[in-house]
């Protein structure tokens, strides 16, 4: 039999099926701790430039969700952590998984070494120096700011307030500290081993991460895999085999699959039958698929080629729209000519952005 005919063959209405259920937007679970450090493990972590977009993530998948659970599992419980992970995004990832993801991060923490290299009068070896002075902690960035203005002066164009952010990322790729409690510029910082009573060493662990982002996203081309993971196509070809991940036809088009999940993808529900949701910026499920047409055909064009990715708007399993937030309303922009029911998109906004006002704008 030749290797064509072994393939086996699937549409993109059962891929998409796939990874809605997966990634937890078929039928959500009841909220609480345990179900939220569950939910964010499974999708291998969800972003926290802003802790909102977290909380509202978790809003969409989880029913009676409150952001207590999420900041009991960060701050009180420590079983959840919030740090730079994998292409160097700020993430909320399950403790299990820190080692793997900061290790990801090893190519950003070089790039940072040496931008901060071109914008500071003082090496790596001395800003290691100073800020181990300013350890255990906890400091914010401002104290940062205080500490290294009596021993440099800026040397590049880049703002301020970039080149001291890129000093607290740089040493919390090495493992030396975590974030501790606040957002933004009042976000604060200390020692790993006073906040976990323990050291953590970066684990680089792509098998590990691959295995996670199949699971969660399934069925992935390619170029997903190597993009979200923050590597070449070469090295995720090394580890398929290894995590036991096999190739499978999407309407033409090749896509990866753990063996496992191959029956489920058989059997994969319908989008249509999905409830209709609303996702914020950078939702896990927007970001872990660049190649838009596996969220629905002709995407590709209504999502930016870079920077943040919008909001999005589910209705019937597809994507109807994209969205931005102005103070208290979502301001809905629907993608082609159609115009998503009123009441549809009051109850697309209903689970996950609540206190928000959806409004059409064109």
């Amino acid at each position: 039999m030749s290797r064509s005919n072994s393939i086996r063959r699937f549409t993109a209405e059962q891929a998409r099926g796939l990874l809605l259920l997966r990634s937890g937007l078929f039928k959500p679970t009841k909220s609480s701790v345990a179900t939220v450090c569950a939910l964010v493990q499974r999708l291998g972590g969800v972003r926290a430039e802003r802790l909102e977009w977290a909380h509202a993530s978790l809003a969409a998948r989880l029913s009676g969700y409150k952001p207590d659970h999420l900041e009991q599992a960060l701050l009180v419980d420590k079983s959840l952590l919030r740090l730079w992970g994998v292409r160097g995004a700020e993430l909320v990832v399950h403790r299990e998984d820190a080692p793997a993801q900061i290790g990801a991060a090893a190519d950003e923490a070089i790039q940072w070494g040496r931008f901060l290299d071109a914008n500071l009068s003082i090496d790596g070896k001395r800003r290691a120096e100073i800020l181990g002075q300013m350890l255990p902690g906890p400091f914010s960035r401002s104290d940062v700011a205080r500490r290294f203005e009596r021993h440099l002066h800026l040397t590049g164009k880049a703002p301020p307030s970039v080149v001291y952010q890129k000093i607290i990322r740089e040493a919390a790729a090495q493992g030396r500290l975590l974030w501790c409690g606040g957002d933004g510029n009042a976000s604060r910082y200390c020692a790993t081993s006073l906040w976990l009573g323990e050291e953590l060493a970066p684990q680089p662990d792509l098998r590990k991460l691959a295995e996670i982002y199949l699971a969660a996203f399934p069925p992935a081309p390619l170029g997903d895999l190597a993009s979200c993971l923050g590597t070449g196509s070469a090295a995720i070809k090394q580890v398929l085999p290894e995590i036991g991940a096999v190739e499978v036809d999407i309407d033409g088009k090749p896509a990866w699959i753990l063996e496992d999940d191959v029956a489920a993808l058989r059997r994969a529900p319908a989008p249509e039958n999905a409830p209709a949701f609303a996702l914020p910026e950078q939702d896990p499920l927007v970001t872990a698929c660049p190649t838009r047409d596996r969220l629905g055909p002709g995407l590709t064009a209504a999502f930016p080629s870079s920077g943040e990715t919008p909001g999005t708007v589910w209705i019937e399993g597809k994507v109807i729209a994209t969205w931005r937030r102005e103070a208290d309303v979502a301001e809905v922009r629907p993608i082609g000519r159609s115009t998503p029911p009123p009441r549809a998109l009051a109850a697309a906004f209903a689970q996950g952005e609540p206190v928000l006002r959806p409004r059409l704008v064109r």
